[in-house]
C-alpha cells in the first residue's frame, strides 16, 4: 500500500468487479463518472479531465471529455496552450507511456506553468486506454492541487493504467448490453458532433455495415453524419433503414450524440393513424370499436384496413396479428459480444 492512498490487490479488484457490475446496469458515462470519482478517493487526487482523445504525431484531438472538480472554462483554456502540453507530448513520443508533471521540478514551458498556476494543478498524470486502429480513446488526466501535494508514485501510476484499461472494456460491454437489450434489429450507438464513433461502431458495422460497403474507419457515413445534428426519426429510404438521432441526457456536458438505427419494417410503410388502426385490429378489436376508440368514422377504419393490407401484403385479421407478432419477437441475429 502506498502511503496516502487505499491501493492494494484487494482494492483494485473490487474496482473490477464494480465496473463490470455496472457495465450490464448503466451507460458508459455513468460508468466512466462512477470510476473516475472513485479513483480519486482511492487515490487520493484532487481533480481529473477525462474523455475520448486522438493522440497522434502532430497533436492531440479531443473528441468528447468531462471534467471532475475543474471550472467550466478549463477544456477551452487548455485548448489555447494545446501545443505546449507536455503531458500530452510524452503520449505521442512513447504510445502507452504513462505522462506525469510537477510544477516544481522536471521539464517547464509557459504553457504548462500558466495552466499549472490558474487551476493549482501542481501534480499531473496521464494515462490512456488505446484502442489501435481507433480515433478515439479514453484518457484519463488526474491533478493533486497545492504546493504540498506528493507526487504520484510508480505504483500509483501503474494502478491508475491498469484501472482506466478495465475501465475502457467496461464501457465497451455497457454498449453490447445496451444493444443486446434493444428492440429487435436495432443498434445504438455514440458518436461526436464531427460523426466519430465512440461507442458502438462494431456493432453498427457487424449488423449494418452492408448498406455501406465502401465505409471504413471510425467517421460515419457521410448520410448518417448529416443527421446527427437533426433530432428525431429520420427514413433512409435507398437504405430502407430508420435513424433516430437525440441528445443522450446523460452524456450532455460530452456533447455526444445517441443514434439508434434498424432496419425498415413493413410498419414502417405506414401512417401513425394507420398504424394505430393496425394495432388495434392486431389486437382483435372490431371496426366499430376501433372507430369509437379513435373518434374516427366506421368507414375510414374499413378504407384504412384496405389500405393497411395493401401496404403490408396481409389479407386478414389473423396475418396481420402475425406479423405485428413477429416485429415484437427476439432480435434475428444477436451481436457477438465484445472482444476481451
Amino acid at each position: 500500500m502506498t502511503a496516502g492512498s487505499r491501493i492494494d490487490l484487494k482494492s483494485f479488484s473490487d474496482f473490477v468487479s464494480e465496473v463490470n457490475a455496472r457495465a450490464v446496469e448503466t451507460d458508459a458515462e455513468g460508468i466512466a463518472r462512477w470510476a473516475i470519482d472513485h479513483l480519486s478517493q482511492t487515490l487520493g487526487f484532487d481533480g481529473a479531465w477525462y474523455g475520448w482523445a486522438q493522440i497522434e504525431k502532430t497533436g492531440v484531438q479531443i473528441h468528447a471529455n468531462a471534467s471532475l472538480n475543474l471550472p467550466d472554462d478549463y477544456y477551452d483554456f487548455w485548448q489555447t496552450m494545446a501545443d505546449d502540453d507536455l503531458l500530452a507530448a510524452r503520449l505521442i513520443r512513447e504510445p502507452g507511456a504513462i505522462a506525469t508533471y510537477e510544477r516544481y521540478s522536471g521539464q517547464q514551458n509557459d504553457g504548462m506553468i500558466t495552466l499549472s498556476d490558474r487551476y493549482g494543478l501542481t501534480r499531473m498524470a496521464t494515462v490512456m486506454n488505446r484502442r489501435e486502429g481507433r480515433l478515439a480513446s479514453f484518457y484519463l488526466s488526474s491533478y493533486r492541487m497545492g504546493r504540498v501535494s506528493r507526487e504520484f508514485s510508480p505504483a500509483e501510476q501503474e494502478y491508475l493504467q491498469c484501472a482506466v484499461d478495465q475501465l475502457g472494456r467496461a464501457m465497451k460491454l455497457s454498449s453490447f448490453e445496451y444493444n443486446r437489450r434493444a428492440e429487435r434489429g436495432t443498434i445504438s450507438i455514440l458518436v461526436n458532433e464531427s460523426g466519430i464513433g465512440i461507442l458502438g461502431l462494431a456493432n453498427l458495422r457487424e449488423q449494418l455495415g452492408e448498406f455501406w460497403p465502401g465505409w471504413k474507419g471510425d467517421l460515419l457515413p457521410e448520410k448518417l453524419t448529416r443527421l446527427i445534428h437533426i433530432q428525431g426519426k429520420h427514413v433512409l429510404h435507398q437504405e430502407q433503414m430508420i435513424v433516430i438521432c437525440e441528445n443522450a441526457p446523460q452524456y450532455q456536458g460530452m456533447r455526444l450524440r445517441r443514434l439508434t438505427l434498424r432496419r425498415m419494417m413493413p410498419m414502417d410503410h405506414l401512417t401513425l393513424r394507420e398504424s394505430e388502426v393496425a394495432e388495434l385490429l392486431a389486437k382483435g378489436r372490431s371496426h366499430k370499436d376501433v372507430a369509437r376508440m379513435l373518434g374516427i368514422a366506421p368507414s375510414t377504419v374499413r378504407n384504412q384496413t384496405q389500405s393497411i393490407y395493401d401496404k403490408l401484403g396481409v389479407n386478414s385479421r389473423a396475418e396481420l396479428a402475425s406479423m405485428f407478432a413477429g416485429a415484437k419477437a427476439g432480435p434475428v441475429r444477436p451481436a457477438s459480444p465484445p472482444a476481451p
